[in-house]
């Protein structure tokens, strides 16, 4: 991709990396704004004189302050540069710690296994979605610049596929687990409840991601490499396979994290 070129997608990624991260502390304010509402059984314009009570005398706030501020120090680690990265790995974690918190994992208490698995879990999924989608555009940017390189890009397209494929094994198998303890106390059939559906619908787009990326890393992938090692004129064309792949991919990886947002706001046991 070029050297030049790489420092500026670097550049360009930090830039939207501060975007995303601020609209993050942004809607996790909002969201706390939303549970005040809903806790104090106020209007919603009503609902930041709840914003203290729900902050300092419920689990719910003692949780979100850890999210919040998670999400606060991976905004402002942007402005460090490259230098910044340990500080926005460590206010993501926060951020998920936060998140695990109040999920359905809490039922077993803080600082509990369950918990830290789904700390575990939260974080795969988004190294496992996030590397999919940002480099589905990443790549589709690069296919509209002439003269770029085969060979880093396909170099690329490898330490993707390698990432995501990590991440797939450590969301399957934590995400097997939580949804083991979340049924463990079900007294419905499993689809005989809305999270039962919703869960259907998760796996089904999971399994959808997961047979892409599959057959992009074990089809088309190898032959990506041989074509750009002996700068076959086809090479484009495997390219445009690899990228349009991980575009349906990357679809599914957004299916995937709307519904696991409301999964997480709805009960297993159908209460």
């Amino acid at each position: 991709m070029g050297e030049r070129s790489g420092v500026l997608e670097q550049a360009r990624l930090r830039r939207w990396r501060a975007v995303l991260t601020t609209a993050l502390s942004i809607a996790a304010f909002a969201y706390l704004w939303l549970q005040a509402a809903v806790m104090s059984g106020s209007a919603l314009p009503a609902a930041g004189a709840a914003l203290g009570a729900v902050l300092t005398e419920s689990h719910f706030g003692l949780a979100w302050s850890v999210g919040f501020f998670g999400a606060l120090v991976a905004a402002l680690s942007c402005y460090f540069g490259r230098r910044g990265f340990p500080l926005f790995v460590i206010g993501m974690l926060a951020y998920a710690a936060g998140k695990a918190a109040f999920s359905h994992a809490a039922d077993s208490g803080d600082f509990s296994l369950r918990e830290a698995i789904h700390v575990v879990h939260l974080v795969a999924t988004g190294l496992w979605a996030g590397s999919v989608i940002v480099a589905a555009i990443l790549l589709y940017r690069l296919s509209r610049e002439a003269g770029s390189s085969p060979g880093p890009k396909a170099a690329f397209c490898s330490a993707l596929s390698h990432l995501a494929t990590l991440a797939l094994v450590v969301v399957l198998l934590t995400g097997f687990y939580n949804a083991m303890q979340d049924t463990a106390h079900a007294s419905a059939p499993l689809f005989g409840t809305a999270w039962g559906r919703l869960l259907a619908a998760k796996l089904a787009c999971v399994a959808l991601a997961t047979a892409l990326g599959g057959w992009n890393r074990m089809v088309v992938l190898p032959d990506l490499h041989a074509r750009a090692e002996r700068r076959d004129p086809a090479y484009p064309a495997a390219q445009r396979r690899f990228d349009s792949l991980l575009a349906v991919e990357a679809l599914a990886m957004l299916a995937i994290l709307v519904l696991a947002a409301v999964l997480g706001h709805t009960s297993p046991t159908g209460g």
